[in-house]
């Protein structure tokens, strides 16, 4: 209380004083006196800084919550600190052996120099290589957290590759006006490759082995791949919560802040389908026009973390609160509010008095995200980009090194069974199975009605529903729950070591509804492969003779007059006496015909009934971590050992189909960064 008020010198003694309890023979009674030497109070007569030879002086003292002239408080020097040692600029600078006081007793003031040793100022990383989602690329970060000496942070961000690009440039002013609010801007753009849903419907067949192959993202030509891009930019401010409440401890490591952000993003189909080859098309089952979405997020950070000149970069103690809620809605097509909370904590175990303590850290993170409705733009999209109203790359996939270690990017995730059916119109029956129609010859109008009650298909509903294919997709969740902890025990110099456990899940609150996606029409025979209409066909009537074209590879149904034939007529007529035409291979008066028109697939995302979409569906990983902190790029990097004890491994039933799952359940990573 004294330090706060100036009284740097002030001392007390404690005189204690014991006696008997006369009333209570069995007690004793203790009393305390208290004699204090207040002595003079000083005031702040000059602050210096030495040392900073990049960086001005007006950033430091507006960090210092004293100024010259005013009454000296211990609390809040040991809070500027604090608040110097956050800045990043410095080695973190010790309290008592970085700050020179020289004391004027006669005239009660004092003169402080604060000693400080400038580190680097810039941070550059470069990552790059080969990716079965991305294909291979190239990366560059770079940011400057003191540009021009001057506090300003400006950081920069390339990526560059056979199959994706991005672009992020971003400045922040940390005072506006020379009062504490932060402001800033960024700019982004960027473009991923990707295979369509509709591959593996259609007859392109480098198209299809890329697909199958874990890299086949790279050997794939980039005509066969559909392409997403992003344009955007935001604007953001925050200010300490003193700036509206008093002054305290908890105000004063307080920001509060308001951003907006503005981004479009559209899917391209790929050049294959602009080219005229029917074989080489791939249909477009979920389409994308231009979405736009506008945001507007306001924020709450609470942040006491210490560091160390021994730990320069790793926090070893104090903690912080994020909380943040956003709202999408104004001006654009997706309507949106995405919560989220976080907490970390820092707590020094063995070695507190060291520069170099061993320090136990957690992250506890909890997220939401839902629509409260959904525009005309986005109902119409027919896209999976949307999952219920919300974007699918806002929804929560878990898996990575800054989110559960052991996983790989973006593989924890609700996965929802997919049924496609099949629509088909312009119902004609022909005798060549590719190419233009040729009408079989001879046929009356009332065969032509028979055939389309039979083979015009009407897709999941109706009378003549066609089941074409069952399938999975991951659709990410809506909500995550996050815990990260490691215990970090330093080993010489730049390296550390740390034993860590990560633990998380995401799932979904809101099941939702079954959601359809309709493809374009296109011709039967390039949208469906070899099997065809005729296929589907038999399918519905499994007793219907079929025959394949030895010629064409197409699958064909047996007719005779206007009869289509059964299994058991063709067995009946395949006597071992029976004559056969040399040509088709069928018994005589039996010809070869194929179901030809125009068809669409139907397909229906199954969102309730999703599997590991519970909270308990959960994803563990433990191991350990060598980090080094490598000072020309200023950033650590990480040689990781996980081990997954809940691993998926080989195959599951989803949707009556098998599903391979291929988590680790042990390795290494290497990686740069840190997870929290």
């Amino acid at each position: 209380l004294y330090g706060t008020q100036g009284f740097i010198q002030y001392t007390a003694d404690i005189e204690p004083g014991f006696a008997e309890n006369t009333a209570k023979p069995d007690e004793g009674i203790a009393n305390f006196t208290i004699r204090i030497d207040e002595g003079k109070q000083f005031t702040l007569r000059k602050l210096e800084f030495v040392g900073n030879t990049f960086t001005r002086d007006f950033v430091m003292r507006r960090e210092f919550l004293i100024n010259e002239g005013d009454i000296y408080n211990q609390n809040a020097f040991e809070y500027s600190i604090l608040r110097l040692n956050q800045l990043g600029y410095f080695d973190p600078i010790d309290k008592d052996k970085d700050a020179d006081f020289r004391n004027d007793e006669d005239s009660g003031q004092t003169e402080l120099t604060v000693k400080v040793i400038e580190k680097g100022r810039q941070q550059i990383s470069f990552n790059g290589g080969i990716s079965g989602i991305g294909g291979s690329f190239f990366g560059l970060n770079y940011s400057t957290n003191n540009l021009l000496g001057r506090g300003e942070t400006l950081s920069l961000e390339l990526s560059a590759g056979n199959r994706q690009r991005a672009f992020q440039f971003s400045f922040t002013e940390p005072y506006f006006r020379d009062r504490p609010i932060t402001v800033g801007f960024s700019i982004f753009s960027s473009s991923q490759k990707f295979f369509g849903e509709g591959t593996f419907l259609s007859q392109n067949t480098s198209a299809q082995i890329g697909a199958s192959s874990q890299l086949g993202i790279l050997t794939t030509d980039a005509d066969n791949l559909f392409t997403q891009n992003t344009y955007g930019a935001s604007l953001f401010a925050s200010a300490p919560l003193s700036e509206f409440y008093k002054k305290r401890r908890f105000t004063q490591f307080s920001r509060v802040g308001l951003s907006y952000s503005f981004s479009s993003t559209s899917v391209k189909d790929p050049n294959v389908n602009s080219a005229g080859d029917q074989s080489t098309v791939i249909p477009v089952i979920y389409t994308q026009p231009g979405i736009i979405t506008s945001r507007i997020t306001g924020s709450f950070n609470y942040d006491t973390r210490e560091f160390t000149k021994g730990s320069p970069n790793d926090p070893t103690g104090g903690k912080t609160i994020s909380a943040s809620v956003g709202f999408a809605g104004l001006l654009g097509d997706v309507r949106t509010y995405s919560p989220s909370l976080s907490y970390t904590q820092f707590i020094k175990v063995r070695k507190t008095k060291s520069d170099s303590p061993e320090v136990f850290g957690f992250r506890l993170v909890a997220g939401h995200v839902g629509s409260f409705a959904i525009s005309d733009k986005i109902r119409n999209a027919n896209s999976l980009s949307f999952v219920n109203g919300i974007p699918i790359f806002e929804r929560f996939f878990l898996g990575d090194e800054y989110t559960i270690r052991g996983y790989n990017v973006r593989s924890i995730s609700p996965i929802s069974p997919v049924n496609t059916f099949v629509t088909s119109r312009n119902v004609k029956l022909a005798s060549n199975g590719t190419g233009t129609i040729v009408p079989v010859a001879g046929l009356p109008s009332s065969f032509q009605a028979s055939l389309n009650e039979v083979a015009l298909f009407t897709g999941p509903n109706g009378p003549n529903s066609a089941l074409y294919s069952r399938s999975a997709t991951s659709i990410g969740g809506d909500t995550q729950l996050l815990g990260n902890f490691e215990y970090r025990v330093p080993i010489f110099g730049p390296a550390s070591l740390a034993a860590f456990v990560d633990v998380g899940s995401t799932f979904n609150l809101h099941k939702g509804s079954v959601q359809t996606l309709n493809s374009n029409f296109l011709a039967d025979q390039p949208f469906l492969g070899a099997l065809g209409l005729s296929a589907l066909l038999n399918q519905n009537y499994p007793n219907l003779a079929t025959a394949i074209d030895p010629f064409t590879g197409q699958t064909g149904i047996i007719m005779r007059d206007t009869h289509l034939v059964t299994r058991s007529e063709l067995a009946a007529a395949q006597c071992a006496t029976c004559p056969a035409d040399p040509l088709t291979g069928l018994p005589f008066g039996m010809q070869r015909v194929f179901i030809r028109g125009d068809a669409q697939t139907n397909t229906l995302v199954d969102l309730p009934n999703s599997s590991f979409s519970k909270i308990g569906d959960f994803r563990s990983s433990v191991g350990l971590e060598l980090r080094v902190q490598v000072p020309v790029v200023n950033v650590p990097f990480r040689l990781i050992y996980y081990y997954n004890p809940n691993a998926r491994t080989g195959f599951e039933t989803i949707n009556g189909q098998p599903i391979a799952f291929f988590e680790k359940r042990s390795g290494f990573r290497f990686s740069v960064g840190r997870t929290f």
